[in-house]
């Protein structure tokens, strides 16, 4: 297979390990994963993001990788940002994290670090200074990064796996296949909204559970939805890329008149007319919600917000809900974001306002990513997220509540869900 691939004189270059052994090492990784997929060539990239930060994903193992190639002088070769660790590194011991357990993080982020990686720490990287152009090719791995970047900018990733995405950022290259093909990026099954009310699609929460059914229909294929009523904003997309990407493996999705490759129906198809059709309405959306609540008790424990990372206008927005109220003192706001937004939220005077009001701001981090421990296991979180609802209840052993932004500043400060449910 490798014989039928274009091996052009920079694969070769890096192959006679002319950039040093640890660029040879993962060009040759590449091109057994190019073999794997029958790939006949590979494609620059002009930028990358790396998912495998957090010690949880890759532990000692993939560290030791890392530590390989940046002692055998590889460095990235493009930008390339990088997803969250599995510590706050400024104030990691508030969170219930061990020392031991903090320097096992610090090391991996340091050999980040020397490999040449901008410290984003964030699986929201188009939220702060890498966002792709229309039809950029990029290596980027993370879920809801991936399908963002795919489905919202339009550009072409692929998910890569943890480490792969490595190899590409040290050698600028990717293997073509996947997504990075322009057939691939039709449309494969069409789910029209129907009965929906204009005003239905004011929160995130709505995008999040409408991402979680359809990644959960579709699976794999490109999902195609029709009937979105009234706009959209990036934060809400973003809900929908993290939810639609958990709740199956859907890495690119079209929303006719509002995703940059599907101005119209035949466009998103790539002029193809026969495909499965599905039709939601507001009650397949209300069931979805009612399965992914796993919570029988009316206390809360933990109100979580920030999966993926909160931008500036959802940190705002929590403050604004939050007003002068202060957290219930037996429930706990956890509000995840980056740094490089926390910064401007604090210079724009928004975490003194979090702050006073009881909430925990976690800087580069998240809740999934940090030590496992039984501390959570049984508690109540309420959130807005279908990331958390998806991966909480297995990793952290927790009880979950999907809720509007507004319910779960509501459940924050009451220590309790508000009568009558959520919304």
């Amino acid at each position: 297979m490798v014989n039928r691939m274009e091996k052009t004189a920079l694969i070769d270059e890096l192959l006679q390990g002319q950039r040093g052994t640890g660029v040879q090492y993962a060009m040759e990784i590449l091109l057994k994963m190019g073999e794997l997929y029958g790939v006949r060539r590979f494609l620059p990239v002009q930028r990358a993001h790396i998912d495998a930060a957090a010690y949880t994903t890759i532990w000692d193992a993939g560290r030791e990788f890392i530590e390989f190639l940046v002692d055998n002088n590889a460095r990235v070769a493009v930008p390339t940002t990088i997803n969250p660790i599995s510590r706050d590194r400024c104030n990691w011991r508030a969170h219930g994290i061990s020392e031991a357990f903090a320097l096992k993080s610090e090391r991996l982020e340091t050999a980040y670090l020397r490999l040449g990686v901008i410290p984003t720490w964030t699986c929201a990287p188009y939220q702060c200074m890498n966002v792709p152009a229309f039809g950029e090719v990029v290596s980027w791995s993370e879920s809801n990064a991936v399908n963002f970047v795919n489905s919202v900018l339009g550009a072409r990733a692929e998910r890569l796996p943890d480490l792969l995405d490595v190899c590409c950022a040290v050698t600028g290259l990717v293997p073509e296949y996947g997504l990075y093909l322009q057939e691939n990026r039709a449309g494969d099954i069409l789910f029209d909204l129907e009965n929906f009310p204009e005003d239905s699609f004011q929160d995130s929460v709505m995008f999040a559970l409408l991402g979680y059914l359809v990644g959960e229909i579709a699976i794999n294929r490109v999902p195609v939805i029709r009937g979105l009523p009234g706009k959209a904003n990036r934060d809400q997309l973003k809900a929908l890329s993290a939810a639609a990407a958990s709740g199956g493996a859907t890495a690119l999705f079209h929303i006719i008149g509002v995703t940059p490759e599907a101005h119209t129906l035949e466009e998103a198809f790539q002029g193809r007319t026969e495909y499965p059709r599905i039709i939601l309405h507001p009650d397949d959306l209300l069931r979805m919600q009612r399965r992914l609540n796993t919570a029988e008790q009316k206390q809360v424990d933990m109100v979580l917000l920030g999966c993926p990372h909160l931008s500036f206008t959802e940190l705002q927005m929590v403050a604004e809900t939050l007003g002068r109220q202060h957290v219930h003192e037996n429930t706990q706001l956890w509000l995840q974001t980056s740094h490089t937004i926390y910064e401007m939220a604090r210079i724009a005077g928004i975490i003194d306002i979090l702050e006073q009001a009881g909430a925990l701001v976690i800087r580069d981090s998240c809740l999934m990513e940090m030590e496992y421990s039984d501390r959570w296991r049984g508690k109540h979180f309420v959130t807005d997220s279908g990331k958390v609802a998806q991966y909480a209840p297995a990793i952290n052993g927790a009880r979950i509540t999907m809720a509007s932004l507004p319910d779960c500043i509501r459940a924050a400060v009451a220590g309790r869900l508000p009568e009558g449910g959520t919304t």
